[in-house]
């Protein structure tokens, strides 16, 4: 007589975070607790999402499993929770079941170098979601890029025909009222996952239940310690959390602004450094009106202190006198000379070029910065 085929159970019911009962550290423990023996093993998901990291950690884990792993979605699956379901070698949403789709969010407070450093993160973030959603669905990454633009919520059918799973099966949460597409359209990931959690509790272990029952307080919480720590003014821990991302997107984008400002201001006060640098030496004789647009490159590329270090060194010209008595001085020459490349001083007077580095080395700095700089 054939041996039944015995299957494992684990379950990811709450958000997806480092801590916790739904941490990767505690996921796998579980994980490899149910696989035990197991032929295949089913993931049960009902979660509102959560941390990237953890999410990805368990997305690994669930991938490299060497029996067949099928996940079930008896809830919701919103955000990091549809990224680690495609790890699964199937997946099925219980009939009035919901899926939300969305590029990996998330801020700093800070420079707007701290800013961009976020940005580049969250950059990766998305073209490694990119791939797996086009793995799954069978288009390529340019085709899945509007799965990424903003929330975009999925019935059962409709993930069933963006090829996001591979079959639909009889609802667990059989007392769920049914929302409208209009509806679904304007539903918050925890608004819809709480709705979920009063008809999934006779379902849930003990750790489960114990954390849907802290769910909603812990988002109050939350939201709590997004407005001490951002700031937020015209929002309280009773607002929606639509507006708490609101008030945080104008906090972020206030810094953001005061950033610029703040660069923006630092640019112009160089540049009239070095503009006041380069009118300086032209007025104490150092070099020639033709001269300026050559220095001003320089203190423009290199900066005002570089520029500074330059100008210091030099000696103002001769005058005319001078220069119609003695020609050259210092290695140097007035007039057409004042304009001459580094190429031209190579051709014309390589050893006056030899020698300006010895006696004006500041001088022979300037020339070879404006050329090769």
């Amino acid at each position: 007589m054939a041996k039944g085929k015995k299957t494992g159970e684990v379950k990811i019911y709450g958000d997806i975070y480092s801590f916790g009962y739904n941490s990767g550290a505690s996921f796998i423990e579980r994980f490899e607790d149910a696989r035990k023996g197991a032929d295949e093993i089913n993931v049960h998901l009902h979660t509102d999402g959560g941390d990237v990291i953890e999410g990805t950690l368990i997305y690994n884990h669930i991938k490299s499993c060497d029996i067949p792993v099928n996940v079930y979605i008896d809830g919701v699956c919103c955000s990091m929770g549809t990224v680690v379901m495609m790890a699964a070698k199937r997946v099925y949403m219980c009939e009035n079941s919901y899926l939300m789709v969305h590029a990996p969010q998330g801020g700093c407070y800070g420079t707007a170098s701290a800013m961009e450093k976020v940005a580049k993160g969250l950059r990766g973030m998305e073209k490694n979601f990119k791939k797996i959603y086009a793995a799954k669905t069978g288009r390529n990454e340019k085709e899945v890029e509007e799965l990424l633009d903003g929330d975009n919520w999925f019935t059962a059918q409709e993930a069933m025909d963006a090829k996001l799973i591979d079959g639909i099966v009889e609802p667990i949460a059989t007392d769920v009222t049914p929302i409208s597409a209009e509806e679904l359209k304007m539903q918050t990931p925890t608004a819809l996952y709480n709705r979920f959690s009063a008809c999934l509790k006779e379902g849930m272990q003990e750790e489960d239940r114990a954390f849907s029952n802290n769910h909603k307080k812990q988002s109050e919480m939350d939201k709590e310690g997004l407005i001490k720590k951002f700031g937020l003014t015209g929002v309280t821990a009773q607002s929606s959390d639509q507006e708490i991302e609101d008030a945080i997107q104008a906090k972020l984008d206030a810094e953001k602004q005061r950033a610029d400002n703040a660069e923006n201001r630092e640019k112009a006060a160089e540049e009239k450094q070095i503009t006041d640098a380069v009118e300086a030496a032209f007025n104490g004789s150092k070099i020639t009106a033709e001269e300026k647009a050559v220095y001003m490159a320089i203190g423009k590329k290199n900066g005002f202190e570089a520029l500074n270090t330059v100008l210091k060194g030099m000696k103002p010209a001769p005058s005319l006198v001078s220069a119609t008595r003695g020609g050259n001085v210092g290695g140097t020459a007035t007039g057409a000379r004042a304009e001459w490349t580094w190429e031209q001083w190579q051709k014309e007077d390589p050893r006056g070029l030899e020698k300006m580095s010895k006696e004006e080395p500041e001088k022979f700095k300037a020339i070879y910065e404006g050329t090769f700089k």
